[in-house]
This record gives C-alpha cells, sequence and structure tokens, in this order.
C-alpha cells in the first residue's frame, strides 16, 4: 500500500477540513475500512460561545462513510471532560454514551463515535482507525501477538481483544502510555490505530504498518485476481429458489457473484471447514452475519431444509450466548450464501445492502486465506461475537435507518419504458421503493430513464430487451436474476400503434401490429410466470393495454385487434396462476401523449383524418369525449399501475381499470 498524500492538496487547509482530506484517503483504501467501519480524529481549538478558547476532539459520526465524510460527518467534543474520564475504573455503556453526549459542542452534530474515548485519552491530536485486512490476517489465529511481534518489533503496542467502549479506551492509552515510543496500536481481532502531531504523519504510518503487514503475508501468499465473472442457467435458478425461501419475512435482493477468485473460495475443498470459523471482525457481524451457509448441489439441493437448518443453528447461537437476557433476535436467515461450483449470493433489503454484505465477505476471503497461509485462522468466540451483534450501541445503528417505503424490497421490470407510460410507470414504482428495471428496445433512452430515477433517489437499472425476440427476453430476465434474485412485478408495456383502415392494410402491418402488441406481451410474461413460480413467491402482472379493447377505433383495426388478443392474455394468466399467488390485472388508458413514441406524426395524422379533426386539435379531441373532460397523463396511469402491482390489491386479479376519463363505450363489460 502507498500513501496517496499531496501536499499540493492539503496545504492551507484548517485542521477540520484537513481531518477530511486524510479521513478520505483512509476511505478510499476497501482495504482498510468498508462501509462506515474505521474512525479518524482530530483535537484542535475553537472560540466557544463566551469568546474564549476551548480544546475540541472532532470525530468521525458513528457509521459515517470515511470514503465520502465532509465536515458535516463530524462531530465536536469539548475534550478535557472527554479526558477526565480515564480516571474511572469502570463504566457502563449507557453512562459512556451520556457522558460523551454532554460533552456535544453542536446539538445537530451526528452521535459520536462508540470508540470515542480511545481517541479522546491518545494524546496526540491526529488519531486513525482502521479495520485493515492485513492487520487483521495477522492477528486472527492462535499465536497473533507472536506473528505481530514477528512483523513489526517494537514499533506498535498490542491490546488483546476487548469489546470497543470505555474498557478498550482506558486499555489502549494505558499501552500507549508504557512506551510512548511506538507508531501505532494493533488491536487484537479488531484493527490498527495510529496517531501523531500532525495529519500527514498519523496518516504515513497507517499506511507504512500496513505495507509491512502486506509484505510479511505475501511471502506466503499471493491475493488471487477477481478474474471474469461466471454466470449460468443454472446460478439464475438457484437465485429464485433461495429469494423465494429467504423472502418469507422480509423481501431480500440477492446479488451474484461467480468471479474466479470468490470460486477459488467456494470451490475448496475444505470450504465447509474453513468458511465456519467466523467475521475477521465484530465490526462485520451486522452486515454479514456471524456464519455463511453453504449449499451443496445446487440443482438437486432441498432449500427449505438447508435454510431450516441454518436458522436452527442461528437461533442454537442466540440461546447459548444470550439465554433471556433479550426477546429480540434478528432475522435468523443467512446473508451469504457460498456455493461451490457456482459462487456466492449475498443478500440484503436493498442492492446497495446485499452489494456491501458482497463486498465485505469478499476482503473475509482474502483474510481467511491469508491467515491460513501464515498459520491457521481463528476468529473470535462465538460470545464475544454476540456481543457485538446485540449490542445496544450497535443496534442504534440499525433502529435509526430510513422507513422502508412500501415497495421496498420488490423488483419491477417494466417493458417499453424508455417513454411515455412506460417511463412514468418506472418512475412510480421506484418511488415507493422498487428495485426497478427499466428495459426497451432503445437502450440509450432507457439508460437516460435510468439515471434519472437514480439521480432521485431511486433505484434502477437499464437493459435492452426487444419484446419480439424471446432470446432477448430470455437473456434480460436471466440477467435480471442474477442481478436481484428474482422479481416481484412485470409491467408488459411495449406497444406499437399501426392506423390504417382493414382493406388497406397490409398483412405486414397487421403482422407487426400483432408480433408487438400480443405476441410481444405473450413472450415477455409466459417468460415472467417461469421465473415467478420457481421462486414460489407469489408476484404481479400488469398489462398496460387501451380502452381500445372495448371500444375500437376506425381505421385502427391492427391495434385494437391485437390489444384485445392482450387482454385476453391477461385474464387466462389470471385464471392459470391465481394458485400460484400471481396476480394478473390490467389497465386501459386512452391517448397518453406525452412523450409518448406511439403518438408518431403518422399516427396522430391517421386518428385526426379517422376522427375528422384537425391534427392541432386531437389533444383536446380526446379530452373533450371523456366524461370528465380530462386529458390523461403518464402519471395517471402509472398510478393504476402502481395500485395493481403492490399490497393494496391483494385481493384483485384479472381485473381491468380504465383510465380514461370515463369512455362510457369502453366501460369493462
Amino acid at each position: 500500500m502507498r500513501s496517496n498524500w499531496t501536499d499540493r492538496e492539503a496545504t492551507g487547509l484548517d485542521p477540520l477540513a484537513l481531518r477530511v482530506y486524510s479521513s478520505r484517503l483512509l476511505g478510499s483504501e476497501s482495504s482498510l475500512v468498508l462501509y462506515g467501519g474505521g474512525n479518524t480524529s482530530v483535537k484542535h481549538e475553537m472560540e466557544d460561545e463566551a469568546g474564549g478558547v476551548v480544546r475540541v476532539l472532532s470525530i468521525k459520526g458513528s457509521g459515517t462513510d470515511l470514503a465520502t465524510i465532509d465536515v458535516g460527518g463530524f462531530s465536536p467534543l469539548a475534550l478535557d471532560p472527554l479526558v477526565r474520564l480515564r480516571t474511572r475504573s469502570s463504566m457502563a455503556d449507557d453512562l459512556m454514551v451520556e457522558l460523551v453526549a454532554r460533552a456535544l459542542l453542536n446539538t445537530v452534530a451526528p452521535r459520536p463515535s462508540i470508540e470515542t474515548l480511545l481517541h479522546a485519552f491518545i494524546p496526540l491530536d491526529w488519531v486513525d482507525h482502521s479495520h485493515a485486512d492485513a492487520i487483521l490476517a495477522l492477528t486472527n489465529q492462535p499465536s497473533g501477538q507472536a506473528v505481530v511481534r514477528d512483523v513489526f518489533a517494537e514499533d506498535v503496542g498490542i491490546v488483546p481483544y476487548i469489546k470497543p467502549g470505555f474498557l478498550l479506551s482506558k486499555a489502549a492509552a494505558d499501552v500507549y502510555d508504557n512506551d510512548p515510543s511506538v507508531v501505532g496500536l494493533i488491536l487484537e481481532n479488531h484493527g490498527l490505530v495510529t496517531f501523531g502531531e500532525s495529519a500527514r504523519e498519523s496518516y504515513e504510518r497507517h499506511i507504512e504498518l500496513v505495507s509491512r503487514a502486506e509484505n510479511s503475508i505475501r511471502k506466503v501468499w499471493k491475493t488471487p485476481p477477481a478474474g471474469r465473472q461466471r454466470t449460468s442457467r443454472v446460478a439464475a435458478g438457484l437465485a429464485t429458489r433461495l429469494r423465494g425461501q429467504l423472502s418469507i419475512r422480509n423481501r431480500m435482493i440477492l446479488r451474484f457473484d461467480g468471479a474466479s477468485r470468490v470460486r477459488q473460495f467456494v470451490d475448496r475443498d475444505d470450504v465447509d471447514e474453513i468458511s465456519q470459523k467466523g467475521p475477521v471482525t465484530p465490526d462485520h457481524i451486522l452486515r454479514t452475519k456471524q456464519l455463511p451457509m453453504v449449499l451443496h448441489g445446487s440443482e438437486t439441493v432441498d432449500i427449505v431444509r438447508e435454510i431450516n437448518n441454518y436458522e436452527d443453528q442461528y437461533r442454537g447461537y442466540v440461546a447459548r450466548c444470550g439465554g433471556d437476557a433479550s426477546s429480540f433476535m434478528h432475522d435468523p436467515f443467512p446473508r451469504v450464501i457460498l456455493a461451490p461450483g457456482i459462487g456466492m449470493f449475498s443478500t440484503g433489503r436493498t442492492a446497495s445492502e446485499a452489494d456491501k454484505v458482497g463486498e465485505i465477505y469478499r476482503h473475509t476471503m482474502d483474510v481467511i486465506e491469508a491467515a491460513s497461509a501464515i498459520d491457521r485462522y481463528q476468529a473470535l468466540p462465538e460470545r464475544d461475537l454476540y456481543e457485538i451483534e446485540y449490542w445496544p450501541l450497535e443496534l442504534y445503528k440499525l433502529m435509526h435507518g430510513p422507513a422502508d417505503r412500501e415497495l421496498a424490497g420488490r423488483v419491477a421490470a417494466v417493458t417499453g419504458a424508455a417513454s411515455g407510460i412506460g417511463k412514468s410507470v418506472a418512475r412510480r414504482l421506484a418511488a415507493d421503493g422498487a428495485h426497478v428495471f427499466v428495459t426497451d428496445i432503445d437502450v440509450v433512452r432507457a439508460e437516460q430513464v435510468a439515471e434519472g430515477i437514480r439521480n432521485d433517489g431511486g433505484v434502477a437499472e437499464s437493459m435492452g430487451l426487444d419484446v419480439t425476440d424471446q432470446k432477448s427476453i430470455s437473456a434480460a430476465f436471466r440477467k435480471m436474476v442474477l442481478g436481484t434474485g428474482g422479481l416481484d412485478i412485470v409491467v408488459s408495456n411495449a406497444g406499437r400503434a399501426e392506423a390504417s383502415a382493414i382493406h388497406k392494410l397490409t398483412l405486414a402491418a397487421w403482422n407487426r401490429s400483432f408480433d408487438i402488441n400480443a405476441t410481444g406481451h405473450f413472450l415477455v410474461l409466459s417468460e415472467a410466470v417461469r421465473w415467478l413460480r420457481n421462486q414460489d413467491l407469489g408476484g404481479n402482472l400488469v398489462l398496460v393495454c387501451t380502452k381500445n379493447t372495448f371500444d375500437p377505433g376506425r381505421d385502427f383495426g391492427a391495434y385494437s385487434a391485437a390489444k384485445a388478443a392482450e387482454l385476453q392474455l391477461g385474464r387466462v394468466l389470471a385464471i392459470e396462476n391465481g394458485e400460484h399467488n400471481i396476480r394478473v390485472n390490467m389497465v386501459n388508458p386512452d391517448a397518453v401523449f406525452e412523450e409518448s413514441k406511439l403518438w408518431s406524426k403518422k399516427i396522430r395524422e391517421g386518428r385526426a383524418a379517422a376522427h375528422g379533426v384537425p391534427i392541432g386539435k386531437l389533444e383536446n379531441y380526446y379530452k373533450d369525449r371523456n366524461l370528465l373532460r380530462t386529458k390523461i397523463t403518464g402519471t395517471e396511469v402509472a398510478e393504476a399501475v402502481f395500485f395493481l402491482a403492490s399490497d393494496r390489491s391483494a385481493a384483485t386479479t384479472g381485473a381491468v381499470i380504465p383510465v380514461d376519463g370515463g369512455v362510457t363505450g369502453a366501460f369493462p363489460r
């Protein structure tokens, strides 16, 4: 590891800005900290309300990510009251939190790090703490202290494992006081702390010590390259089966990783043993759980039995370590599933959470194998791990997250979503928490829609999909399943208009209309049903039809006939899939002009001629002919789709909802 410090960027920064700068340098190295891990601080002076000067400890807020932290991510605390706490012999966690909170100088600052007192008790101004992979590979073995001494001699102090809090803070300060010449502290099974008179000194000491650890490991083990991702039909099928069982309580997202680096670990002959020793640091346990699940025989394995066995083991671990201390228990399902011959699945309530779990476990693989190459990997006893997993100070992070939106954990695919109604539907589903696949034959515009959703805080991916091409559909669905574990909502929306009197209509135009407006829905929805049935979690299919299915128009025969076939297809799907809890419903909009590719100049001219109105007055014609005299928008259609795709319509299938302002000829019957 090399220092990324540059004087050009650091010169002239005030202490807090400099603290942000060097914190981000640490945060940019994933082998040092991941997703809120680690913490940094600076001791400096601030002017108080009376115009005097007070010594301040500015420390990273709990859960804040070092990679992206800014000034607002630090909590300023009066330093002297914190330092005086060191004279105490012991302190309960709740009292520690209260006393630290009393020292806060900004009531809107984030909650200070759990390790605030450790930073306060170290007398140097700059303190950096990480969970460096290389350091953990040295400490996480039976002879960890001897290995650390062999690598670092007397340059570091060693602090035996103690749960973060007052006692660890006091012990770390004692080790430093016993030998102030040390340039860092190794916290067993926890990580590295460095310090200095300047930000650069503390940071570069950190990099230098990690580099020495990496060099010592490199003599006996070389990190395998990430390698190319390998996917398969088997992996996709397994993903849906897993998601179906893991989502019984809460919908989960699964991410698949079949890269050669992952395969090298999961295909080890001893994976059943080496993967069941525990996490590399207790900090990871809230995301990855204590142990992964290992799944052999992917195509024949009894998923229900294996997950039940995992749940029983987890409940046993909680009973052994927690007893009757608490009635609360985390979701007992695995967060990491290792499938020999296939790869790794990571799970989370969102794709982002599942990605974090996956990255943490990829680092876990490196630490386990590096430690094993030195001697033998050893994690903390399960009771120590339980103390962190169920520690109220860690549970605080979980209990103060954002509330789930209505479609949280749901995966939705929308066809024809690059414009018009499909775009509005994709945005509406994402706004309420769904992970949306924006699919369209126009991949450029599909990505523009997905990017807009992401910019608004939603989760969306774009994907090319031609509804007339069965291979394109199969490939897209397999990719979606491998990216999320399955599907919950499929909105079949892609369509095309053909305007012509029947006697003038060419066979090619007729076939083109049916290929997209009827057969395209058959191909998409039959593929969706196969995946939903394999997942065995139910699901919602919504077909965007048209008021023309009940009230066809002059010179619109090919479109009206094909869309009528689509509606009848939806009814049959509802009949065939109710026993699988797959609901199928239809919406019938009328004349949605906004951002629609369907309403081309040619179609506008044809419909204006058919209705005998000037083309410039066509939109008003459609508005004025309905009972409510209202313009129909994609937003209104999307609201109807949302209702049918959500649990609000849990008892509804086979329904047709008009979104046409009230066209009497199109009343469902």
